[in-house]
């Protein structure tokens, strides 16, 4: 089995893509996957003194992407790796685009439409994560939608379960289909801990107005981090048979 991808998008910055992605990814590797994970560019990183050149000539900080860290640990990928996961990490906090361009960093679309077409057949399944929401700019005049629409693999959603999610939610999925992203399913990240009628009806509406199913729903994770103890505890919110059906279909069944 080889070749299944997922496209995480949010319908935010702060929904907990992230912590989603990696959780999900680690389940996949639980239930007998190869896993394999992409965050094809990220800002807000940070300086990486594992990796200060010891060349006088070539002194250059480089720089970490948290999420990708997360990720890599998420589901056991090596340091070495790194690039595979996360070629491009920029410093400060805004979009992908603007950190570019403040950094004088030169990202070439193409090459990372390329970058993810070329990992994820090296895997059972790829998570690719966005960054913010779907419309988060990336490079030039492309956002992360032209980016999600152009590897063409299914989507998920990650929203929050506050007042006005709703609203998130459904202008998400519409765009996304707009835009021929195929939206399979939602997660619930419910950070804030929300009224459980509230969040009831919060979940029911999403799904009566963007015709996209709730595929799980998750409380803060108030736990060890403690891979173990995350694993068991994200079972007893999330049924992967059901979420990877729902995405993949038959290409799931088959393998």
């Amino acid at each position: 089995m080889k070749g299944l991808a997922l496209s995480v998008i949010g319908t935010d910055t702060d929904v907990g893509k992230t912590f989603v992605t990696g959780l999900l990814g680690a389940l996949a590797v639980a239930d007998g996957f190869d896993v394999g994970m992409v965050k094809p560019v990220s800002s807000s990183a940070v300086p990486f003194p594992e990796c200060i050149s010891t060349d006088e000539d070539n002194l250059a900080i480089h720089l970490e992407s948290k999420d990708a860290t997360y990720l890599m640990r998420a589901v056991g990928i090596p340091e070495s790796r790194r690039h595979e996961v996360n070629p491009y990490a920029l410093a400060g906090d805004y979009s992908p685009r603007l950190a570019a361009e403040l950094a004088e960093v030169d990202i070439d679309y193409d090459e990372v439409v390329h970058h993810i077409q070329h990992v994820v057949p090296n895997y059972d399944i790829t998570f690719i994560e966005g960054a913010g929401g779907i419309t988060t700019p990336l490079i030039g005049d492309y956002t992360f939608s032209d980016l999600m629409k152009d590897i063409a693999y299914p989507a998920l959603v990650v929203a929050d379960g506050r007042l006005g999610s709703i609203n998130r939610a459904v202008l998400t999925c519409a765009y996304a289909k707009q835009h021929n992203i195929d939206v399979k399913g939602i997660i619930v990240n419910d950070t804030t801990l929300v009224d459980p009628f509230l969040l009831k009806t919060n979940i029911a509406d999403m799904e009566r107005y963007t015709g996209v199913p709730v595929l799980g729903v998750l409380p803060p994770y108030k736990g060890p981090d403690q891979q173990k103890v995350l694993l068991g505890w994200g079972r007893s919110f999330l049924d992967t048979e059901r979420i990877w059906t729902a995405i993949w279909g038959d290409n799931f069944k088959g393998q």
